[in-house]
This record gives structure tokens, C-alpha cells and sequence, in this order.
């Protein structure tokens, strides 16, 4: 009889491979599940330094559509000063409500698809900060703890946070053609100062945002408070 021949073991191929994603999310799940009541949150300057990186880059990426229609409009190298401009300028109003929400679409691929599709929790911000956005038990939020957490929370209540609550307000007041922008930036002010007061006092560091969204801000591999 014919001796069988040993198979040799195959190499994983592309397919089979886990991704960076797929593996971080592995690991987040596991540690979520060993030490969730012992992670520590992320301390004031790591948030602070992931902010300062997150409102430059998330302020570009917002900005973004409204430079490009306003320069291929006027072919002037300028700022856009509002979203009004344009009307002004004797275009139909309802270019600079497609301008704001193009606006908007930039910023939620920032703040919420990067988190969800390309780093598990993390904005680029957090990324090189080495902390992540976490659900109460350390696991991953979902996308719709994220849309709650930067979009309903984040853009539209505390506002002043972020670049891109100015386009919403003005895309807002062009809709219903009453001026809310004051008085809804003043609000968002006001939460805003809450947000921070609660994020200094309260010894878990969460803000209004993560209290609604029933989230918080963790330190990742690379922290010096990131327990393995």
C-alpha cells in the first residue's frame, strides 16, 4: 500500500489573516470582560491633548466643503466667512443648506466613522493620545452610542466644542429663516461649562456627553495608565 504523504500546514492566506482593526477589537472585548471595574479613566491631559489634536484636524475636515464651493464660486483664496454668503451673493439659498450639510457629513466621517470603521474608539485625536472612547464595561461603543455621544450630544447640545456646530446653526437659521444662531450658540456656552465642570469634579471624567451616552474615555496600549 501506498504511503500517505503528511500534509504540510498552510501558510494563513490574505483572507484568513485578521485585520488591525479585527484583532484590536479581539482584545478590547477580552480585557473589557477581565478587568472592567478596574480601568482607570483617561487623565485631564490626555483628553486635553486628544481635544486640542481632534478640534484642529475635525475643524479642517468640517471646514473643508464649504472652503472648496466657496473658492470653485468666487475663484478667491479666501475663508468663507458664513454660510449666508452665498445668498448673498445672489445664489439660490438653498446652495449654502447642501454647503452645511456637506459640512456635516465631513465631520460625522471625523468623529464617528473613523471610531467605528478604522480605530475601535478612537478619533485620530485619541489615537495618538493612546486613550479610546469605551461603554461602561470597557467594551466598544456602538454606532449609535457614537452618533449620540458626537452628534446629538456633542454637535447640536454643547455646540461650542466643535467647528462644525457653527455650520449646523447657520444651515438651521437658512431652513427656518429665523436667526437661532445666538441664542443656540449661548446654550451650547452654557452647556459646555457644565460639561467641563463635571469632567474636573467628578472623579470618573465624564462629561455631559459620555453621562447621555453612557460612555467614557479609557486609557489604551501605549498609556502609562493602561492596564494590560
Amino acid at each position: 500500500m501506498a504511503k500517505k504523504r503528511k500534509e504540510r500546514p498552510r501558510a494563513a492566506t490574505a483572507e484568513q489573516m485578521p485585520s488591525p482593526a479585527a484583532s484590536t477589537v479581539s482584545k478590547i472585548h477580552k480585557e473589557s470582560k477581565a478587568n472592567a471595574s478596574s480601568i482607570l479613566p483617561a487623565p485631564p491631559l490626555s483628553r486635553l491633548y486628544a481635544y486640542v489634536i481632534d478640534w484642529i484636524l475635525g475643524g479642517i475636515v468640517s471646514g473643508l466643503p464649504s472652503v472648496l464651493a466657496y473658492l470653485a464660486l468666487t475663484h478667491k483664496n479666501a475663508m468663507l466667512p458664513d454660510l449666508y454668503v452665498f445668498e448673498a451673493m445672489g445664489y439660490p439659498w438653498s446652495v449654502g443648506i447642501v454647503v452645511g450639510l456637506s459640512c456635516v457629513l465631513a465631520a460625522i466621517a471625523y468623529f464617528v466613522l473613523i471610531p467605528l470603521l478604522a480605530w475601535p474608539g478612537q478619533t485620530p485625536g485619541k489615537r495618538i493620545a493612546h486613550v479610546r472612547v469605551a461603554t461602561l464595561d470597557g467594551g466598544l461603543p456602538s454606532v449609535g452610542r457614537l452618533i449620540w455621544r458626537q452628534v446629538i450630544v456633542g454637535f447640536l447640545l454643547e455646540g461650542s466644542g466643535y467647528v462644525v456646530s457653527r455650520y449646523i446653526r447657520e444651515t438651521m437659521a437658512l431652513v427656518t429663516h429665523v436667526d437661532v444662531n445666538y441664542y443656540w450658540e449661548i446654550a451650547g456656552m452654557i452647556i459646555t461649562a457644565v460639561s467641563l465642570l463635571m469632567f474636573l469634579i467628578v472623579p470618573a471624567r465624564r462629561c455631559v456627553h459620555d453621562c447621555l451616552a453612557g460612555t467614557r474615555v479609557v486609557p489604551t496600549e501605549g498609556h502609562p495608565l493602561y492596564q494590560d
